[in-house]
């Protein structure tokens, strides 16, 4: 999907589709003889589940064909599958989570929870791979391996080898002028791809490699925007020789620094705004859950699950109430865990949620949020 549960917001339009959802939460992790036995019983085991909860023939066949093992994903490695009236919405391999058992949903919208927890801060970005005769831009996401998009550039190899002609002493600055003129409009054009990419895709992080010279034209293209995100990388890679393990790790530490950097963020804003009455901040679960229903979170943020409290979701604003309560009774839809019914009203209510280590919420809060406006009275102490 186009915004990834858990990243920086929420698909909200997943929630307002109509009709039954089923999800999916299982292990399919490669490696050994019994992984391969679990992953063949697998869809038959899915489709006991699934008929359990009442799911219809269509939403079990879709869902049951797209439990695919992750070949060439390393162990553990799971897949989140949500089917929507028969089509598969969402399906989606996470790597690094291991699924002790099959976590299985039906009902009138979708369980995002477990998708949001893995993604939970991670980001889009590029690596853009410059060299003078044109270079190479692919889409990543943190949390996914592989890239999910891919430009090049290719500049025209017989101008380039023309323009490189010297017939004489007298002709050098003339050919050198070409060169250079070509390997302009080639970075002109890479940095085009780049900014369409960046843009499209609210990317975090832009990392700029390849010939010094090609990504140095290519870095002084890039509009302000893109400027302040880039991070410049001293490897040629578009060579015969590159290290590209070297390379894959260097990206990688670019990719840690953002995502630590806007946890120490997220805790400074905290912190920032426990003072002065706490007007801009919402503690504990019944503060949030207010907040919510006034579409006043602008950003939940989760250390600790909530598993053990309940909620009722409701089919139009607030979205969501508390399970004693007497309002909106004409709106509700059912109980279910809150940490469902929280995301769902975070996503409808246009705000983003976050799951956070711990030491970012003060001690002995699992659930807080920045708001979007000041309260106009103290919380209760």
């Amino acid at each position: 999907m186009a915004s990834r549960a858990g990243s920086t917001g929420i698909d909200a339009s997943l929630y307002r589709r109509e009709g039954q959802w089923c999800t999916a939460l299982v292990d399919v992790s490669l490696g050994t003889t019994a992984a391969q036995e679990a992953i063949d019983a697998l869809p038959g085991h899915i489709g006991k589940l699934l008929g359990s909860q009442q799911a219809t023939d269509t939403d079990i066949a879709a869902l049951t064909q797209a439990l695919l093992p992750a070949d060439g994903h390393a162990s553990p490695v799971a897949r989140f599958v949500a089917v929507n009236n028969g089509e598969v919405v969402l399906d989606e391999v996470i790597d690094g989570l291991k699924v002790e058992s099959a976590d299985v949903d039906c009902g009138p919208f979708p369980n995002l929870v477990a998708l949001a927890r893995a993604r939970g801060g991670q980001f889009p970005y590029l690596v853009a791979e410059a060299s003078r005769d044109g270079g190479e831009v692919g889409l990543y996401h943190s949390a996914v391996k592989g890239v999910g998009e891919s430009r090049d550039v290719t500049g025209d190899r017989d101008e380039a080898h023309h323009a490189r002609k010297v017939p004489g002493p007298y002709d050098e600055p003339k050919n050198q002028a070409n060169t250079e003129e070509i390997w302009r409009r080639n970075a002109e054009e890479l940095a085009k791809q780049i900014e369409e990419l960046a843009r499209e895709n609210h990317v975090k992080l832009i990392v700029l490699a390849g010939d010094i010279k090609a990504r140095e034209l290519v870095a002084g293209r890039l509009g302000a925007a893109c400027k302040t995100i880039t991070s410049v990388l001293d490897q040629h890679t578009r060579t015969g020789g590159a290290d590209q393990n070297a390379f894959a790790a260097a990206v990688q530490e670019r990719v840690d620094e953002v995502l630590g950097r806007d946890v120490q963020e997220l805790s400074e804003r905290v912190a920032n705004r426990s003072g002065n009455g706490r007007a801009e901040l919402a503690l504990g679960f019944d503060e949030v859950v207010t907040a919510l229903q006034q579409a006043q979170a602008g950003t939940v943020l989760v250390s600790q699950y909530q598993d053990d409290e309940t909620l009722m979701a409701l089919d139009a604003e607030p979205w969501l109430t508390g399970e004693d309560s007497t309002d909106h009774t004409e709106l509700v839809i059912g109980s279910w865990p809150a940490p469902e019914v929280l995301l769902r009203a975070t996503a409808l209510t246009d705000a983003a949620i976050r799951y956070v280590p711990d030491g970012v919420l003060p001690e002995g809060v699992g659930i807080a949020a920045l708001l979007r406006w000041p309260n106009t009275t103290e919380p209760a102490t």
